[in-house]
Parts: C-alpha cells; sequence; structure tokens
C-alpha cells in the first residue's frame, strides 16, 4: 500500500512530506516511530492508483535478496537477535520498497512469527522456492546452512540468466540494425536513383521494377508500417501474458532457432538440476521440488514437460525415467542422471550437470557475436546484391542512350 503521509521530525522540528509505501498502518506508524517521525496525516492513495506507483518506485532486486540472504546466515551463524538483525540490514538499504518489506518482516519476526512466516507474504520478491528452502532449514534445524545454500543458488542462477540475456542481446541488436538500414536503402535511397530511371523512359526488367515498386510501397505506407508493427508488439505482448498457449508456441519457435536454441535449452536444463540438486543437498523431497519447479519456470516448453514428469515421479518412476519420456532433455543430462541414481550420488551428478550446462551458456554468450556475425553479412550480402542487379541493367541502357 502507498500512503502520503506528512510528519514532524523530532530533532529539528521541521514538517516533511513523503510518498511511501508500507505493507499496513501498523508497519508505517513503526517505520515512522524508528525514525523519529510523529505523523500528522496520513492518506492512504486509492487502490486504482498503486500499479502506476509501484511501476515507477524501485523494485526490489535480485542482488537485493542475494545480499539479504547472504546478510542473514552471518546474524545467524554470529548468534545474534534475528529481529535486530533484519532491522540493521533495513538500515543500511538505499532501496525503500526493499526498506519497507524488511521492516515490516523485522516486526513479524518479532511478534512471534517464524522466518518463513514472515516471508511468505513477500513470496511474489523473494520466490517460492527460496521460501521453502527457509521453511525446510528451519524444520531441520540447519536455518543457517539454509540460507547459505540459498544465496549461493540465487548468484549462480541471477548470473546465470544474465549471460542467457546478454548472449541474447547481440543477435537482436544486429537484425534490428541491419532492418532499418535496408528500410532507409529502400524508402530513402533507392527512389531517387529510380526516379531518374522512370524519366529517360528506358526498358526495366522485371527485377528492377519490383524493386522499385517495393521502394514506392514501402514509402507510401512506412508510417502506417510502424505503426502497426508498434500496434502488433503490444497486442503480442498482451496474448503472451495473458494465454499460456501463446506463450507454448512462441517457447517452441524459439527452440527451434540455430545457436539461440542452445542459449535457451542450455539455461534451462542448467536452472532445473542446480534447483533439484539444492533440494536433495537441503533434503526437500525430490516430487515437491518438481512441483515448485513446474510452477516457476517461465519456457513453457521445458515447464510443461517437467510436469507431466512430475506426475511420472508421483506414480513412482525414478526421475531419470521420468525425464526421458520427455524429448526436452539432453543424452548427456539423461545418462548422468540414470547414474546418479544408480550409485546413490544423484545430487553431485545433477551438479556437474548445471555446472555444464553453465559453462556451455557462458561460452555461447562471449562467442555469440563471432557465429552472427556471418549469418548477418550473408543476409546484408544478398540484400544488396539483389539491389545491384536490379539497378545494374538499367544503369547500362541508360549510359548507352547518354552515349
Amino acid at each position: 500500500m502507498f500512503f502520503f503521509v506528512r510528519a514532524v521530525n523530532l530533532d529539528d522540528g521541521k514538517q516533511i512530506s513523503n510518498l511511501v509505501e508500507h505493507y499496513d498502518y501498523e508497519t508505517l506508524l513503526t517505520s515512522l516511530d524508528s525514525k523519529g517521525l510523529i505523523p500528522s496525516s496520513i492518506t492512504p492513495v486509492p487502490g486504482f492508483l498503486t500499479p502506476v506507483f509501484s511501476y515507477f518506485s524501485k523494485q526490489v532486486k535480485a542482488d537485493d535478496v542475494i545480499e539479504l540472504m547472504d546478510n542473514l546466515h552471518l546474524v545467524i551463524k554470529a548468534g545474534l537477535p534475528l529481529y535486530q538483525g533484519i532491522l540493521d540490514i533495513a538500515y543500511d538499504t538505499k532501496n525503500n520498497r526493499f526498506k519497507t518489506m524488511l521492516e515490516k518482516i523485522a516486526n513479524d519476526v518479532n511478534q512471534g512469527k517464524s522466518l518463513s512466516e514472515a516471508f511468505a507474504v513477500y513470496e511474489d520478491v523473494i520466490g517460492v522456492m527460496i521460501l521453502n528452502l527457509i521453511r525446510i532449514g528451519e524444520e531441520t534445524g540447519k536455518l543457517e546452512a539454509t540460507l547459505k545454500r540459498a544465496s549461493e543458488f540465487l548468484k549462480r542462477t541471477t548470473a546465470l540468466k544474465r549471460k542467457a540475456k546478454s548472449a541474447l542481446i547481440y543477435p537482436t541488436f544486429a537484425f534490428l540494425a541491419v532492418t532499418a538500414a535496408m528500410i532507409v536503402w529502400m524508402v530513402y535511397v533507392l527512389p531517387q536513383m529510380t526516379e531518374l530511371f522512370k524519366s529517360m523512359e528506358i526498358q526495366l526488367p522485371p527485377l528492377t521494377i519490383f524493386i522499385m515498386n517495393l521502394s514506392d510501397f514501402m514509402s507510401a505506407y512506412i508510417s502506417y508500417m510502424l505503426i502497426g508493427l508498434v500496434i502488433f508488439i503490444i497486442g503480442f505482448k498482451l496474448l503472451h501474458k495473458r494465454y499460456r498457449k501463446v506463450r507454448l508456441f512462441t517457447d517452441k519457435l524459439v527452440l527451434k532457432i540455430p545457436v539461440i536454441k542452445q542459449i535457451v535449452s542450455g539455461f534451462n536444463m542448467a536452472f532445473i538440476s542446480e534447483y533439484l540438486q539444492l533440494s536433495l543437498v537441503s533434503g526437500i523431497p525430490v516430487f515437491s521440488s518438481l512441483e515448485t519447479l513446474g510452477e516457476n519456470l517461465k519456457n513453457e516448453v521445458y515447464k510443461g514437460a517437467l510436469q507431466k514428469a512430475t506426475k511420472d515421479v508421483s506414480h513412482g518412476s525414478q526421475l531419470s525415467d521420468a525425464f526421458k519420456k520427455r524429448r526436452v532433455f539432453s543424452p548427456f543430462m539423461l545418462r548422468m542422471m540414470s547414474v546418479g541414481e544408480a550409485a546413490g550420488t544423484l545430487d553431485a551428478q545433477l551438479h556437474i550437470i548445471s555446472t555444464y550446462y553453465y559453462e556451455r551458456v557462458d561460452y555461447y554468450a562471449q562467442n555469440i557475436g563471432k557465429v552472427i556475425e556471418p549469418v548477418v553479412l550473408i543476409f546484408v550480402g544478398a540484400f544488396m546484391t539483389l539491389v545491384i542487379v536490379g539497378l545494374m541493367g538499367p544503369m547500362y541502357d541508360l549510359i548507352s542512350n547518354i552515349n
């Protein structure tokens, strides 16, 4: 909830006004009291405006959650009171939304709630996976070790996501830049050359006529085409967010694109292996881990495969057998999981799998430019060859007429 607060500072008597976000009135009043502020008026912001303010306010990032897990691990390791430790972490952060969240968690812990119960309100921020790890840590009495594992898991997966995204940025930028250059050529350069052909009334070959007509069409309707493109992108995003079939179609299409397929599949297999390994080490049942993963994977292809595998495991199948029935998992991953189950070292084999695919994504992230450059050059070369061939004949005829 957002509130517009007017308060008096006890230290200097000055009145301040500010828009703040808090979970409820109670945590807001607690926060103001800790800062030495006496509220003179508190006005809640209407609910329909909350999404607007949420969009422009600073979001809680993965790095914030990683730092929190690290700090909580150190607080418990040092034997400090959890309530005071969380307040100290809140005091040091400059992200107001994160500070508000920590103050609410500290207040709940101080009132007798467990750490997992206090975090449950912010499941969308820390993720159901980390919440489950905290709950298991409390139940087993190994909260310190579990928080450390949660931090390491977040660090690896966050780094993996960044590498995957950075790997996908270059081909996207290259494609957009080349497309924009071609549009400029077709809309602004070619019309000046084709006007000369029209004025000389020379016989034009079919290819030249096609290029001229295409250039004229784009020059006349480029503004409508751009508006249509914007509408299409917005509409697609809305449909992609709302309908699973659209997401499934898109994800299947992405997994058919060379190089991009390697990055997306590598990321998902690394992520799945990493979390399953962490769950086994932390004492979370495999079935529960699969359910959590199935709910939180973004890629619908792997999400659907994992949900089907979860049903097979619930009926008594081994993990490797359940994964073998799905065609999205690599032979290497299936072989290592089968060996791990047979030898009783599944957690170690899962760690090897996640490390292997992590390194593959890292490799593609560093070398994708070298892979994409020949494709871009071929694409540009084909376009320029088409244009040159279409213009050389008329240019030759034009020069002959002048002579």
